[in-house]
């Protein structure tokens, strides 16, 4: 009997950096870029390098980032953000891709 290789799943992450209003007062928004949206880049090399990050950046212009996680479960999906002091300025918004593979599967994606 033949097992199907099962896949890591891949998640597409955005995390909207609402508190990075640049209107507010130059001392707030240094604190949040020095106390949480650097030390989140930083976690994140690693996370790359590890391959557990696939890609991401930051769109010119806007308060959020957005990047594709690896991960086995949704669980893990929310330990590796939950490490990422940028987890508790950002509201996060986490969903499950399908592979271009699962879409051309004949049985469909799978849930």
């Amino acid at each position: 009997m033949i097992e199907k290789e099962i896949a890591i799943a891949q998640y597409f992450v955005t995390m909207d950096i609402e508190e990075a209003n640049p209107l507010l007062p130059v001392d707030q928004l240094a604190r949040i870029v020095r106390e949480a949206i650097l030390p989140s880049l930083e976690a994140l090399v690693p996370l790359t390098a590890q391959g557990r990050v696939v890609t991401g950046g930051y769109p010119i212009g806007d308060n959020f980032m957005v990047f594709v996680v690896e991960a086995d479960s949704d669980e893990e999906v929310q330990e590796v953000l939950e490490g990422l002091p940028l987890s508790g300025v950002a509201r996060t918004n986490v969903r499950r891709l399908h592979t271009l593979e699962d879409l051309r599967s004949p049985d469909g994606p799978a849930p």
